[in-house]
């Protein structure tokens, strides 16, 4: 539960900063490719028109709104040829909602494993001192387990396997970039493999950390 815990708050903390969008912009080089994939749009067009400053602002909004239980995602407008048009069509609207719903359960999920850890780590301080060379141990264990099956499979299999199971059956949750600003926006799905290691290891860090603190509480 603690592991749990950790890796939620992480993920809290960076949706806080709109998962550091504007460093992953740079870094995937997400501009060129709105440049390539944006006039090649069938429904939408002029994302590539747009300046840096307006796909940070549009990713920030969607951020906002699955955050929020989906509201006002089909607000999120920006301006073409002078007239304002909406960003996302009904079949990505659908999607970002299953992901606002699953967002709740998951924060959800996130305050009752920091309830239990903060209990655990409580009656720990009180009981014997704590296995934590097991427990670092099999928390690296698991992180070499979960590693190798990732790179065994692949990145992308894995990604789209999780949204197979997540999602339901009848919604649309992949995009070709030609049909969607919000995938070629985002880069899906490189973005989410920048933001899903941005997760993790500071969450293993902050796991880390408190197995630390646990062990020097106990050895006073």
């Amino acid at each position: 539960m603690a592991l749990i815990a950790c890796l939620g708050w992480s993920w809290l903390v960076l949706a806080q900063f709109d998962y550091a969008y504007p460093l992953w912009y740079d870094w995937l080089d997400i501009g060129e490719h709105i440049k390539r994939f944006g006039r090649q749009n069938r429904f939408i067009h002029g994302l590539e028109t747009l300046p840096v400053s307006e796909h940070v602002r549009l990713f920030a909004d969607i951020c906002t709104a699955v955050h929020n239980g989906g509201a006002g995602l089909a607000d999120i407008q920006f301006v073409w040829k002078g007239n304002g048009q909406g960003l996302l069509r009904m079949p990505e609207i659908e999607h970002l909602q299953d992901v606002a719903n699953l967002i709740d359960l998951m924060r959800n999920v996130v305050l009752v494993a920091s309830v239990v850890a903060v209990a655990g780590l409580l009656w720990l301080r009180r009981s014997s001192r704590p296995r934590l060379g097991l427990q670092a141990a099999l928390l690296i264990g698991l992180v070499l387990v979960l590693g190798t099956i990732v790179l065994i499979v692949g990145p992308k299999a894995v990604f789209y396997q999780f949204h197979v199971w997540i999602f339901p059956e009848n919604h649309q949750w992949f995009f070709y970039y030609q049909e969607s600003l919000m995938s070629t926006l985002m880069k899906a799905p490189d973005l989410f493999g920048a933001i899903a290691v941005a997760i993790v290891v500071p969450g293993l860090m902050l796991f880390a950390a408190l197995l630390v603190w646990l062990g020097r509480t106990q050895s006073r």
